[in-house]
C-alpha cells in the first residue's frame, strides 16, 4: 500500500490538479493524505473525490514540514510519497512502483526523474538524480520529493520529519535514511512532474536557485547537523550562490566585485558551520578558481553574459564534440549539396516508391518540403500529401502543386500517425517511405535509393547520413553514422527517420501500419517492429534528408511530455524493462565512439559521402 501526503499550500487550482493526479495514480490500495484548512475543507466537500481512498486532515495551516510530519504520523501504506500543490504524478507511477517494491523487498527507498514545468505548467526541463547512490553522492542525496517513495518504517528510523526546517525537510530526512543505512535504488522512468513555482522551487529538488535563507538551511542541515565535510566544492558553490543572489537594485555587478563577494561569503562558512578555522591560502585560491569558472560560465546567475569563444576555439570545440543526438553544431551557413547527388539516375526499369507527408498549419515550410521530392525527377513516385485541415494557407499550396502529387487531401485526422497511415494505403508502390513536413530530401536520394534496392534484393530498410537545417533551410549541422547495428538500437533510436525508406514486404510483414497509441515515436516503434521481424537494415554511406531544427519544432518541444514516456514504453517492450541511464551509455558506447572517428575522418576530408 502506498500513501501519498499533500499539505495544501498552493492555488486551489493546483492542488485540484494534484489531488486529481494523486487519486489517478494510486492503485487500489493506495491512499491520499491530504493535509490543511480553508482548501482542503473545499475539496473534501466538493463530493469530487472517493471518500474511502482519502484521508482529511483539516488543521490550521502552520508550515509544510508539520504537516508532512502531521500526515506521515496516521500514513498506514508500507510507502509513502510527499507531494507538493502543482505536483502531480503520472497515471501508472504507483503500479510502476508496486512493481519495484514486490521485486526488491529490502529495498527502503525508491526514487525516479521528474518533469519540471514552469508556472503554466509547460515542460522545461527534467531532472535526473543520480542512477547510483554510492559514496561519489551520497554527501547530496539529490533526489526530488514528488518522484521518491519512502517505506514508512524507515521513515520511523530515521525519527520522521524535523518540523522545525522550512525549507529542506525532505533533504534532512534523506541524510538521516543514509546515516541510518537505509537501500536507495533508483526507478529509470519519468514518473512524476513538479511545477516551478515561489513555494517550492527553492526546496530540495535542486532545480532553481535558492533563496539566501534557504541556502544557510542547507549548509546547516549539511554540516552541522549531518556533520558533512566542508570541501572545497561545497564552499565554491555556496559562495558563487550567495554572490549570485547580490541586490536586485544592481544587476550589473562586475565580475571581479561578485568574486569577491562570493570569496566573503565562503570565508564565513568554516566559521558559521565549520571548525572555525579560516581558510589556507592555497584552499583560497582553488576556491577562487572554481568561482570564476562558475561566474564566467553564467552557472550561478543569468545576469552574467557568457562571451563568445574565439573562433579558433569554437572550431576546436565543433571539430573534438561528438555530433551524433545534438541538434546544433555549428552556426547557419549555406547548404552545400556534392555536384555528384545532381547527377544520381534512376535504374532502368525503376521501382515505385510511394512517399506520405503528414501535415497541420505547416505552410512555411510545407513547399520547400514538396519541392525536394518533386524536384527529384525521380519518374515512378507516388507522392501523397495528407494535411490534417490546415488553416494556414497549406491547402493553396497543395492547389499550386496538385497536378504533379499522386493524391492530396485536407480534412481532419486522427493525428501525425493517423495522417501516415491514410497517406499510405492511397499507395501502392514497392518501395515506402514518409517525409515529415518540416523535413527535405536531398538531391538524387530516390534514385540512390533506387538504385541501392535494385542491386540488394535482400535489403528490406535502408537509411543515410543526416543533414541538420534550420529554419531558413540553412545547414546548421551534419550527423556521420556507422554501419546499422541491431543491438544498439534496442537502446537508442540513431535511425534519421527522414532517411528510412522500406520494401512493402516489409511493412506488411509487420501489420501494414504505424501504431496510432504514439505521438512522437512512431518511427522507432516501427524501427523495432522490422527489427524483430528480422528484416535486413543498411546504412547508405550518403547524406539523404535533411531534419529542419527550430524551436516550436514538435521533436523538441514534445520530447519532456511525451516523447520520453513514450521511448520508456518502447524500451520495456524491447527489454523486458526500462533499462537505467548507465545501462544506456554502457551499451551504445562502443556505437558513438564509431560515429566519433567516421565524423572525424568527415571533417577532414577523409571520408567522402
Amino acid at each position: 500500500m502506498i500513501s501519498i501526503v499533500i499539505p495544501t499550500l498552493g492555488e486551489p487550482a493546483l492542488l485540484d490538479a494534484t489531488l486529481r493526479s494523486a487519486a489517478a495514480s494510486a492503485h487500489v490500495r493506495g491512499e491520499v493524505i491530504v493535509v490543511g484548512d480553508a482548501l482542503a475543507a473545499a475539496a473534501r466537500t466538493s463530493g469530487q473525490f472517493d471518500a474511502s481512498r482519502f484521508v482529511w486532515l483539516e488543521r490550521r495551516w502552520v508550515g509544510r514540514a508539520e504537516a508532512l510530519d502531521e500526515g506521515l504520523s496516521v500514513a498506514t501504506g508500507d510507502f509513502t510519497a510527499m507531494l507538493a500543490a502543482g505536483d502531480t504524478l503520472f497515471a501508472e507511477t504507483c503500479r510502476v512502483v508496486g512493481e519495484l517494491i514486490a521485486r526488491y523487498p529490502r529495498v527502503d527507498v525508491f526514487y525516479g526523474d521528474t518533469l519540471i514545468t514552469d508556472t503554466d505548467g509547460r515542460p522545461i526541463a527534467e531532472f535526473n538524480p543520480p542512477g547510483r547512490f554510492d559514496r561519489r553522492n551520497r554527501g547530496h542525496c539529490r533526489f526530488c520529493p514528488p518522484s521518491t517513495f519512502i517505506r514508512r518504517g524507515a521513515i520511523e528510523q530515521a525519527g520522521g520529519i524535523d518540523a522545525t526546517l522550512h525549507h529542506w525537510p525532505e533533504h534532512d530526512l534523506w541524510l538521516r535514511l543514509d546515516a541510518a543505512r537505509a537501500r536507495f535504488r533508483q526507478v529509470p522512468r519519468l514518473i512524476a512532474a513538479r511545477r516551478r513555482l515561489p513555494t517550492n522551487a527553492t526546496s530540495s529538488d535542486f532545480t532553481s536557485l535558492p533563496s539566501a535563507t534557504s541556502l544557510d538551511e542547507l549548509m546547516e542541515v549539511r554540516l552541522s547537523r549531518h556533520a558533512r565535510r566542508l570541501s572545497t566544492p561545497l564552499l565554491a558553490w555556496y559562495g558563487g550562490a550567495r554572490a549570485a543572489l547580490a541586490d536586485p537594485a544592481e544587476p550589473s555587478l562586475s565580475l571581479r566585485k561578485r568574486l569577491a563577494m562570493a570569496m566573503q561569503h565562503g570565508a564565513e562558512a568554516p566559521r558559521r558551520w565549520g571548525d572555525g578555522r579560516p581558510l589556507a591560502p592555497v584552499r583560497q585560491l582553488v576556491i577562487a578558481a572554481r568561482l570564476v569558472r562558475r561566474l564566467a560560465r553564467g552557472a550561478a546567475t543569468k545576469e552574467f553574459t557568457v562571451r563568445a569563444p574565439e573562433p579558433l576555439a569554437a572550431k576546436r570545440m565543433q571539430f573534438f564534440r561528438r555530433k551524433i543526438f545534438r541538434l546544433m553544431h555549428h552556426a547557419p551557413r549555406p547548404l552545400h549539396v556534392p555536384a555528384d547527388y545532381t547527377r544520381s539516375a534512376a535504374p532502368a526499369d525503376p521501382p515505385t516508391i510511394a512517399i506520405v507527408t503528414p501535415s497541420f498549419n505547416q505552410g512555411h515550410v510545407l513547399e520547400a518540403t514538396i519541392r525536394s521530392v518533386l524536384d527529384q525527377d525521380y519518374p515512378a513516385v507516388e507522392y501523397v500529401v495528407q494535411d490534417g485541415g490546415s488553416t494556414d494557407g497549406s491547402v493553396a499550396i497543395l492547389e499550386r502543386y496538385a497536378s504533379r502529387l499522386f493524391a492530396w487531401e485536407s480534412a481532419p485526422d486522427g493525428g501525425q500517425a493517423a495522417a501516415i497511415n491514410l497517406g499510405l494505403r492511397r499507395t501502392s508502390g514497392d518501395i515506402m517511405a514518409y517525409l515529415n513536413s518540416d523535413d527535405i530530401l536531398m538531391p538524387g536520394a530516390l534514385a540512390y535509393v533506387a538504385s541501392y534496392f535494385r542491386a540488394h534484393p535482400d535489403v528490406d530498410v535502408v537509411y543515410g547520413h543526416r543533414v541538420l537545417i534550420d529554419g531558413n533551410g540553412e545547414e546548421v549541422g551534419r550527423w556521420v553514422l556507422p554501419p546499422h547495428d541491431d543491438r544498439v538500437i534496442a537502446f537508442a533510436d540513431f535511425i534519421p527517420q527522414e532517411t528510412m525508406f522500406w520494401r512493402r514486404r516489409a511493412w506488411e510483414a509487420v501489420g501494414g501500419g504505424i501504431d496510432e497509441s504514439f505521438r512522437f515515436a512512431m518511427d522507432w516503434d516501427l524501427i523495432l517492429r522490422f527489427r524483430d521481424a528480422g528484416m535486413t537494415f543498411r546504412r547508405l554511406p550518403r547524406f539523404l534528408g535533411g531534419f529542419r531544427v527550430w524551436q516550436d519544432q514538435k521533436s523538441v518541444a514534445w520530447w519532456l511530455p511525451v516523447g520520453r514516456r513514450e521511448t520508456e514504453r518502447l524500451t520495456a517492450r524491447t527489454l523486458g524493462a526500462t533499462p537505467s541511464r548507465d545501462r544506456v551509455q554502457r551499451e551504445i558506447r562502443g556505437y558513438l565512439r564509431h560515429h566519433w572517428v567516421l565524423d572525424k575522418l568527415y571533417l577532414a576530408g577523409l571520408l567522402r559521402h
